[in-house]
């Protein structure tokens, strides 16, 4: 995949993360996007390589709330 086109997924991705990460934690979304971003589990999902990018929103949102709880762990794909 190309940069532009990894580029175009994560706006989407991270939009449908932050949405859903806001309304199970009762956070504006504005928060939530600013929380995930600067999470670690957003630094795994900028890079092509680890593919976290095919993980769903649901599935991510999950991730980030384990991130949350000190247990960030990949499932298998």
């Amino acid at each position: 995949m190309n940069k532009r086109s990894l580029e175009t997924l994560l706006y989407g991705i991270t939009a449908n993360v932050a949405a859903k990460i806001a309304q199970e934690n009762g956070w504006e979304e504005n928060v939530a996007m600013e929380r995930f971003t600067s999470s670690k589990l957003y630094s795994y999902l900028e890079r092509e390589e680890t593919k976290v990018w095919q993980y769903s929103a649901t599935m991510l949102a999950q991730l980030f709330e384990e991130e949350r709880s000190g247990q960030l762990v990949f499932p298998e794909v």
